[in-house]
């Protein structure tokens, strides 16, 4: 993919994020919360340093490839059976699965900056962790459920750094929802399918 090509698809995944967002998320605050973004780098920071996504609108595009995830579950019926499991609607599954496959990474705002000569560094202008971050600070703005602040806090499963360091706080977290499994699954399964995309471009 060219730059030129790059850059309208990234211009389009802004439009197909904002628009995914205003459709499923309905809960006060969110406006507020999606202003807040437009503040930010949000819409055009990367991914990651190197490892997926480290061009302009990376974010943004595994975002919506992490929500294609979740989404995926109502294609296999999933969505249903936890409807009937937590004795949630479907409909409420679907804002969460937008909430949390959309929102997860809101933490890699205004995160990273461009390094002489190419690439991304990390410039971490508030440390204060990473799936706890993304938590905070859309609660700053638009109050989350507990299921759905436990799968953002700990999306990023094993590789967190809590559980690194043996915490078992993510098996009671998983314990708690399967939205916590779901989101970590679906981050992972994003993650690699854009790492093998982008060895093949």
């Amino acid at each position: 993919m060219t730059n030129e090509e790059r850059l309208k698809f990234d211009t389009a995944n802004v439009e197909r994020f904002k628009t995914i967002y205003r459709v499923k998320i309905k809960r006060p605050g969110a406006e507020e919360l999606l202003a807040w973004l437009e503040s930010t780098d949000f819409f055009t920071a990367p991914a990651s340093t190197k490892y997926h996504g480290a061009y302009p609108g990376g974010l943004v595009d595994h975002s919506l490839r992490v929500y294609g995830e979740m989404m995926n579950l109502g294609e296999i019926g999933r969505l249903d059976y936890y409807a009937e499991l937590t004795g949630t609607s479907i409909s409420e599954l679907e804002e969460s699965a937008a909430i949390c496959g959309l929102l997860h990474d809101v933490c890699k705002a205004d995160f990273y900056e461009p390094k002489s000569g190419g690439g991304y560094q990390v410039k971490d202008r508030f440390p204060f962790g990473h799936g706890e971050k993304s938590v905070f600070l859309i609660e700053r703005h638009m109050r989350l459920t507990d299921a759905e602040a436990l799968a953002i806090r700990w999306h990023m499963g094993a590789f967190d750094d809590a559980a690194r360091g043996g915490s078992r706080t993510l098996s009671a977290a998983r314990a708690f929802s399967p939205l916590v499994y779901e989101l970590s699954a679906a981050d992972m399964r994003a993650t690699h399918d854009e790492q093998w995309r982008e060895r093949d471009e």
